[in-house]
């Protein structure tokens, strides 16, 4: 049986659209953040940091609180995840 709940006629596409294109700009946002934090400053911005910043951005705003902070989490899991491995491969390139 086809799903159709990604089609563009499916009554709830517009809202899920919108919070698909929401959430890329605060993940992208939030991640050019914790970039120029990290290469120019030498400082990782965590998800702390990352939440007291955006908490007034109007993406962050625009979507419900936890589906922000869970987008926030990600990101702060992803490059954590990418300084683990970063320091694995200078130790062993």
């Amino acid at each position: 049986m086809r799903d159709i709940s990604h089609t563009k006629n499916h009554r709830f596409y517009p809202e899920i659209d919108r919070l698909c294109f929401l959430s890329k700009n605060l993940y992208n946002y939030a991640n050019y953040l914790i970039r120029q934090s990290f290469v120019f400053e030498k400082i990782y911005l965590d998800y702390h940091q990352l939440q007291k910043t955006l908490q007034s951005q109007g993406d962050y705003q625009a979507m419900p609180v936890k589906v922000s902070q869970q987008i926030l989490m990600i990101i702060d899991r992803n490059w954590k995840s990418f300084l683990a491995a970063n320091e694995v491969y200078k130790e062993n390139p």
